[in-house]
């Protein structure tokens, strides 16, 4: 009954660590293995017996993991011993290369085993270790071949002691039993996490009607004048404006946030009434839509939407238009700089979840790219695909790729020249802003032009 209650919390135990990490590791994967095992407790008698395992691998970080396993294998030799052997192990993964398509890997770990054939055996303490290698067949799933030695610095692994085994071992060493195992397997990658994350954010809509700016802070009981400015008595917030702006100051406190005492608070260039009342951006941020132009600019100067950051909707913000001195009211004219080595985003490319099918929307924005390089038959370019951090460090490599591959094909398929376009994919190694929002996750999946 002992030995079965230690078997019972060896299972818990590897069940525990997996679920513990389970939501705390950016990638999560599941793999099964068969092959094949031989004793190193009996010489030349042992005979090779079947190998079974199954395991949850959790992402420590970007090349090394962690693997919970449990599996079963017969050992046996001729005249000596046979036993049916349940086999439960954590080891740690060190893939060096993960994000190419043929990975090896090298693996340590600490397990028990368990005779079930013998009632009364004991739990024996196992010791993995070994190399193998990681072959991509495609995304989400690869093959695995693997190779090591399960080390037991007991001698009762085999459930016979030394001195009937009636052979040598190996490499256990006297008084130590172990044995080799071959396997072959298949690894799944989970991406459903990144599924979750992954879908396209709408644009936004220039006649949709803006709410309010922002949530205000919480009421202020007192407005505290300016220590130059003499306090003034306030009997009645609700009527009056200190700062001439024409919201009372009742409004800019309670309900705007703003300064009372300023009639510009963020100091755009237009008052706190015109940014509210008639423009309906943000007073207390001076570049609403996050263009690169201030309200004030987009308003007065360039006549360009403040809500807006892509006012012709040609595929290039407002404020890299201006910097560029290009017209930020004419779509035609937003693709691209073709000098060599320059580099833009195609804003608007979107593809179904976790996958590298084009959506239809993306066509106007592939359409200008497309005309942009019938125009100029002599350019080439790099594509290069982006994801956000969702994901284990292969999934969005792949799925960068894929992406990237995915806009050549559109663009061959027109009849641009295959050899004018390479492609690459980064994954979420090169991010452009935080990964933190979903906000900064929708900026980070992209699709990059580079001129060579």
């Amino acid at each position: 009954m002992m030995k079965k209650i230690q078997l019972l919390m060896l299972i818990m135990i590897v069940g525990l660590v997996a679920l513990n990490a389970l939501e705390m590791s950016p990638g999560v994967s599941l793999g099964a293995e068969l092959g094949i095992s031989r004793g190193d407790n009996a010489g030349n008698k042992e005979r090779i017996g079947p190998l079974l395992r199954g395991y949850v691998q959790l992402e420590i970080m970007d090349n090394l993991f962690m693997r919970n396993g449990l599996g079963y294998t017969i050992l046996s030799a001729r005249d000596d011993y046979s036993t049916s052997t349940f086999l439960g192990d954590v080891r740690l993964i060190l893939s060096p290369w993960e994000e190419y398509k043929y990975a090896p890997f090298m693996y340590a770990g600490a397990g028990a085993s368990y005779d079930f054939k013998h009632k009364k055996a004991d739990v024996i303490p196992l010791f993995p270790i070994g190399i193998g290698t990681k072959i991509r067949i495609q995304e989400g799933m690869a093959l695995e071949i693997s190779a090591g030695y399960n080390y037991s610095n007991s001698d009762m692994l085999d459930n016979t002691p030394e001195e009937m085994e009636g052979g040598d071992s190996i490499l256990a060493g006297e008084g130590k039993d172990g044995f080799f195992n071959l396997s072959f397997g298949l690894h799944f990658s989970d991406t459903s996490k990144k599924a979750k994350e992954e879908a396209p954010k709408a644009p936004p809509v220039m006649e949709k009607p803006v709410e309010p700016v922002k949530t205000p802070p919480p009421p202020k009981p007192e407005v505290t004048p300016k220590p130059e400015v003499t306090p003034r008595p306030t009997p009645d917030l609700k009527t009056m404006d200190s700062d001439g702006d024409g919201l009372s100051d009742y409004d800019e406190i309670h309900l705007y946030g703003t300064d009372p005492y300023k009639a510009d608070t963020d100091g755009d260039g237009l008052s706190d009434y015109a940014e509210v009342m008639k423009y309906k951006t943000d007073p207390l941020n001076p570049d609403s839509d996050d263009d690169g132009l201030t309200d004030y600019d987009e308003v007065m100067k360039h006549k360009t939407d403040p809500l807006n950051p892509d006012t012709d909707g040609g595929g290039m913000k407002d404020g890299e238009e201006v910097a560029q001195g290009k017209d930020p009211l004419d779509p035609d004219d937003d693709f691209f700089n073709l000098t060599e080595g320059a580099s833009f985003d195609l804003e608007g490319i979107m593809f179904e979840t976790a996958k590298s099918t084009i959506l239809p929307e993306s066509v106007p924005i592939l359409e200008k790219a497309l005309k942009v390089l019938q125009d100029h038959p002599k350019v080439k370019v790099l594509i290069v695909g982006h994801t956000d951090s969702v994901g284990g460090v292969q999934d969005n490599l792949t799925l960068s790729r894929n992406r990237a591959n995915a806009v050549k094909n559109w663009l061959v398929g027109k009849g641009i020249s295959a050899d004018r376009i390479r492609t690459d994919g980064k994954g979420k190694s090169e991010p452009k802003t935080t990964n933190d929002t979903e906000e900064g996750r929708a900026i980070n999946r992209r699709i990059e032009f580079i001129i060579e």
